[in-house]
C-alpha cells in the first residue's frame, strides 16, 4: 500500500482550496497539486491554477542566510505551497497574459515583483510569506550561478535579493556596464500603475541588451518562473478575461477569514524509519486482527427478499429468492496503551522491547483504522498519541521514547481514559516495577469508573508487586523474558479481537 503524501490528505487538499478561494475569490478555476511542476503557474483561459506542494528546501549550507525558514521539511513546503497559491491569485487580479519566448520571461520576472507588491496590500501578513519564497528562491539560484551573471540573470536575482541583508547580485559578464540602466528599468517596472507597462519595460530591456523579442526561453530561469502551462499572448487580442490586466480585488475578494492553517504531519525520523522497516510484517499481520473479516454469509430461501433466483420460478417454488443472513462483523475496539519509561525500564533493554511493541500497535492501528490512544509515565503523563495526532508524528513520538524518573501511573490514567472513543476499549499497561505510594488507591478508583478491559503486563516484577497491581487492576500478566514481549502482546490481542 502506497503510503499518502502530506499534501494529498482531504484535510490539506481543502486549505489549499480555501486558501485560493481566499486570496483569489475565484471559485470557478481548478486547482491542482502535483509535484510534476517545478514551481506553479496559473491558465487564465482556462481557468486552471496549478501548484507543487514539494518545493525543495534550499541548500543547507545557504539555508541560515533564508529568513523565516522552518526546519521541517513538511512546514517548510506547506508554507511555499500558501506563497504560490497567493502568487497565482495575485496574477488574476494584476496581470495578464504573457508574450511568447524571452520576453514573456523577462515580463515575468518584473511582474512577479510588481503584483506581489499590490497583493500584500490587500492581505499584510503576505509580505513575510513572499520574503520567505524570495530568499528560497534566491538560495536555489546561487547555488545554481552565484551571485554573478549576465544582465538578464541579474532580472531575475535582484527580484529575490534585492531586499536581503547580505545577498545582492553583482554583474560578472561582458554587459556588465548595462547593469545600471537595466536595473533602473527594472525597479520602475516593479511599480509600475499597470501590467502593459512592465511588458513595454521588458522590451526596453531587450533592446539595450541588443536582443530581439522573439528570442528564445532560458532554461536557467525555468525554475523560478511560471512553469510551462501559462498561457501565452495570442497573436491577436482575444476576448476579455475575468481577473484581467487592472481587474483588482473583487468585492467579495478576501472577505472570508484566512483559512486556518493545518498542522502538517513532520518528515519521519531516522530511529522511526528504521523501526518501521524491521516490523512492516507483524503490524500487517495485527492490522489484520484489528480489522478481522465478516463471519462468512449463509444463503436461505425466501418469499419476497434477496436475489431473485428464475430457475425457481420456473420449478413453481414458493420461494424465488435466495437471502443472505449470518454476516457478522466483530464490534469495533480501540487501543489505550499506558507505557513504562521510568529509569528501570533501561534495564535488560525492556524500553528497547517495549519501544517496539508500541511502534507496532501503533502502525497497525494506523493501517486498519482502528483509535489508539498512548501515554508514557514516568514522575508525570508524556502524552504520545492523541486523538489528533497525525500518523507520522505519533510514529516518532513512540520511536523516540526515553526512560527517566520514577514510575506513578494514576495521572496517565486518567488522561488515557478521559477521551471517549467508539468500540471496546482495551488498555494495555507495560511496568517493570511498583508503583508510589498512594498511586494504587488512585488507580483502584479510576479503574472503578473505567468500562473497559485493562491488561497490565509486568516486566520480570516482584512477587509482592505483582500481587499490588492484582489488588488494583484484576488478574496480570507476567514476564519474566522481556524479549517475548512483542509476541506475547499480539497473540493476545489477535485473540481477543477475534
Amino acid at each position: 500500500m502506497t503510503q499518502q503524501k502530506w499534501w494529498q490528505t482531504p484535510r490539506i487538499q481543502k486549505w489549499a482550496w480555501d486558501a485560493w478561494r481566499y486570496y483569489s475569490w475565484r471559485p470557478g478555476y481548478r486547482l491542482t497539486l502535483t509535484p510534476s511542476e517545478p514551481s506553479a503557474y496559473v491558465d487564465m483561459v482556462n481557468h486552471v491554477v496549478v501548484c507543487n506542494p514539494e518545493y525543495p528546501y534550499p541548500p543547507l549550507h545557504l539555508a541560515r542566510h533564508v529568513r523565516g525558514l522552518p526546519a521541517d521539511l513538511h512546514e517548510f513546503q506547506q508554507m511555499y505551497l500558501e506563497s504560490l497559491i497567493a502568487h497565482e491569485a495575485g496574477h488574476t487580479h494584476h496581470s495578464g497574459l504573457l508574450p511568447t519566448g524571452l520576453h514573456g520571461q523577462l515580463v515575468n520576472m518584473l511582474e512577479d515583483e510588481r503584483m506581489e507588491r499590490l497583493t500584500a496590500v490587500d492581505f499584510p501578513h503576505l509580505t513575510a510569506l513572499f520574503q520567505l519564497a524570495a530568499d528560497v528562491d534566491a538560495a536555489h539560484a546561487i547555488e545554481q550561478g552565484g551571485l554573478g551573471g549576465d544582465v538578464l540573470r541579474g532580472c531575475l536575482l535582484h527580484r529575490f535579493t534585492a531586499h536581503h541583508p547580505t545577498w545582492s547580485f553583482t554583474p560578472d559578464q561582458a554587459d556588465a556596464a548595462l547593469w545600471p540602466d537595466v536595473k533602473k528599468i527594472v525597479e520602475e517596472a516593479w511599480v509600475a500603475p499597470a501590467y502593459d507597462a512592465v511588458v513595454d519595460a521588458a522590451r526596453r530591456i531587450l533592446q539595450l541588451l541588443n536582443l530581439p523579442e522573439q528570442a528564445p526561453e532560458r532554461e536557467d530561469f525555468r525554475l523560478f518562473l511560471d512553469g510551462g502551462g501559462q498561457v501565452l499572448l495570442p497573436p491577436e487580442p482575444g476576448p476579455t478575461l475575468p481577473g484581467g490586466p487592472g481587474d483588482g480585488p473583487g468585492r467579495l475578494h478576501g472577505s472570508e477569514p484566512r483559512p486556518v492553517k493545518p498542522e502538517v504531519d513532520p518528515e519521519v525520523t531516522p530511529r522511526a524509519e528504521s523501526l518501521q522497516a524491521q516490523v512492516q510484517g507483524e503490524a500487517r499481520r495485527l492490522a489484520a486482527a484489528l480489522c478481522p473479516p465478516a463471519l462468512p454469509d449463509r444463503t436461505q430461501p425466501s418469499r419476497d427478499r434477496g436475489r431473485y433466483r428464475y430457475d425457481r420460478h420456473e420449478t413453481g417454488s414458493e420461494r424465488p429468492f435466495d437471502l443472505k443472513v449470518g454476516s457478522e462483523r466483530p464490534g469495533p475496539a480501540h487501543l489505550r496503551l499506558a507505557i513504562d519509561v521510568s529509569s528501570s525500564m533501561n534495564h535488560q533493554d525492556r524500553l528497547a522491547h517495549a519501544r517496539r511493541m508500541a511502534f507496532i500497535l501503533t502502525l497497525a492501528a494506523q493501517q486498519s483504522g482502528t483509535p489508539i490512544l498512548a501515554t508514557a509515565f514516568a514522575d508525570t503523563p508524556q502524552p504520545l498519541i492523541q486523538t489528533g495526532t497525525l500518523p507520522t508524528a505519533a510514529l516518532n513520538a513512540v520511536a523516540d521514547l526515553r526512560a527517566y524518573g520514577n514510575t506513578r501511573l494514576a495521572p496517565t490514567l486518567q488522561g488515557l481514559w478521559t477521551p471517549v472513543l467508539p468500540g471496546r476499549s482495551v488498555t494495555v499497561i507495560l511496568s517493570d516495577g511498583a508503583l508510589m505510594e498512594g498511586d494504587y488507591a488512585q488507580c483502584a478508583q479510576l479503574r472503578a469508573r473505567h468500562d473497559g478491559l485493562v491488561v497490565p503486563i509486568l516486566l520480570d516484577v516482584q512477587p509482592d508487586v505483582a500481587a499490588a497491581y492484582e489488588r488494583t487492576f484484576g488478574p496480570c500478566v507476567q514476564m519474566s523474558d522481556p524479549a517475548q514481549l512483542t509476541t506475547h502482546v499480539l497473540t493476545f490481542l489477535r485473540t481477543l479481537l477475534r
